[in-house]
């Protein structure tokens, strides 16, 4: 009984260990038969009939958005792409190798397809990195997984700026080749393995597709950013709705006070700092301006006319009493300024002025066997309660009325025209190249 059962377990223990070298065996076998039985070189494309172009399957998932700066137009993501292609040398039938139906090996071990993205702004480099190996099946599939950091370009439009949506695409290539290597796109579109938010923008969609065009073939990966405007509002445009509003209650700000020329000049150069931060946001691109741009550009400009006609009124204010007015501005003053006072009664007429009217009419009649028949005698009865602050207040009412309606239509153009769905002009002509020559 012990001699069975020491060799029962020395059997059992042989199987175990003839097991396990077989797996063993089995995946160098496969080594073995693929890179040292066979003349396999990796710098040639594996295929047995040169004529024979191959073909990469190529799809593309974004793990993170890094950076997107609309000022110097790059952005930066860290992204895993997907390629698949078929060597003809790297098969094998898996009966023969105890059902294996694929190994890993090192990436430098393979022929890869050269894949380059066209608008990169980085050094280049070959992708992956030697740590990182592919997947061999037994029909001769290969599988490579890089993962990349590109940093490219992205034409930012910010004429909705802070309400824009970005397209930001990629464009990979393969330069040297002609119909011999063909890349496709397998998926319409990326996936995305994020939250989808990043440093104040929002991804919306993703696109992917084929372009083919001129004998060349380019795959382009496209991300829609959505900016979140909440702060830019808050921190920007609100504060120059409420400078601009400001800027106009000038006019209500009296003469005597002393005070008119320094308010206007405090919120003009206010307008000034906020144009400057505004203009320090944004890329430097004549062809494409911001409307917030313009709309503070505007305000600034609103603000120096004030300042001018805020001057030229406190030059008139301080004009000599003695000074004619014109009829013109007599009316004016009329039609622009109250002359009730604050119970709602009418302001009384001094006695004075009725003894010194009186006294003037007696010496018109004196005198007016004096006057040419064809003469305009001044009509001092209308310019009698009139004065130039009376001018002034009577200019500070207009104005106050038509740069109000001037700062609300501005404004309100500015808010639609930044919140419209609608594209203010068409993309720009190689997106629109790209798109119309696109196939999957």
């Amino acid at each position: 009984m012990d001699y069975k059962i020491v060799w029962t377990t020395l059997y059992i223990k042989t199987l175990l260990a003839s097991y396990t070298c077989l797996a063993i065996s089995g995946g160098h076998e496969i080594w073995k038969h693929l890179f040292l039985n066979n003349s396999f070189n990796n710098e040639v494309r594996p295929v047995k009939l040169w004529r024979t172009p191959t073909l990469v399957n190529v799809s593309m998932a974004v793990i993170a958005v890094i950076d997107f700066d609309e000022v110097k137009q790059t952005i930066v993501l860290t992204s895993k792409l997907t390629l698949h292609w078929k060597d003809e040398y790297l098969m094998w039938d898996p009966q023969n190798f105890e059902n294996i139906t694929h190994i890993h090996v090192s990436q430098s071990k393979v022929w890869k397809p050269y894949i380059f993205l066209e608008n990169s702004v980085a050094k280049h480099y070959d992708m992956g990195s030697p740590s990182v190996q592919v997947i061999i099946n037994s029909d001769g599939t290969v599988e490579w997984y890089p993962v990349e950091v590109f940093k490219y370009t992205c034409t930012a439009d910010v004429r909705k700026f802070p309400f824009d949506t970005q397209k930001c695409s990629m464009i990979f290539e393969t330069p040297g080749y002609s119909n011999e290597l063909q890349i496709r796109s397998v998926d319409d579109h990326i996936d995305f393995h994020g939250k989808g938010v990043f440093s104040g923008w929002s991804v919306v969609g993703t696109e992917m597709v084929t372009n083919m065009e001129e004998g060349e073939v380019h795959i382009i990966c496209t991300l829609t950013l959505r900016r979140n405007p909440t702060y830019f509002i808050l921190n920007v445009f609100l504060p120059i709705v409420i400078l601009s509003l400001m800027n106009n209650c000038v006019f209500i700000l009296p003469v005597q006070s002393g005070e008119k020329a320094s308010f206007v000049i405090t919120v003009f150069l206010s307008l000034a700092v906020f144009l400057t931060i505004v203009s320090s946001k944004l890329p430097e691109n004549s062809d494409k301006i911001s409307i917030l741009n313009v709309y503070v550009f505007l305000c600034t400009l609103l603000s120096v006319i004030i300042a001018i006609l805020t001057i030229i009124q406190i030059r008139i204010y301080h004009r000599d009493t003695e000074r004619s007015i014109s009829p013109f501005l007599v009316k004016l003053v009329a039609m622009c300024t109250s002359t009730q006072n604050s119970s709602g009664d009418k302001q009384e007429t001094p006695i004075n002025w009725h003894v010194e009217n009186e006294f003037n009419a007696e010496l018109m009649q004196i005198n007016n066997a004096k006057i040419p028949e064809n003469s305009n005698p001044i009509n001092t009865t209308n310019n009698a309660n009139v004065s130039w602050p009376d001018v002034v207040r009577a200019f500070d009412n207009i104005f106050l009325v038509m740069f109000s309606m001037i700062n609300l239509i501005v404004t309100v153009t500015v808010l639609k025209m930044t919140l419209s769905s609608e594209d203010l002009v068409e993309q720009d002509g190689s997106h629109e190249s790209h798109g119309s020559h696109a196939s999957h």
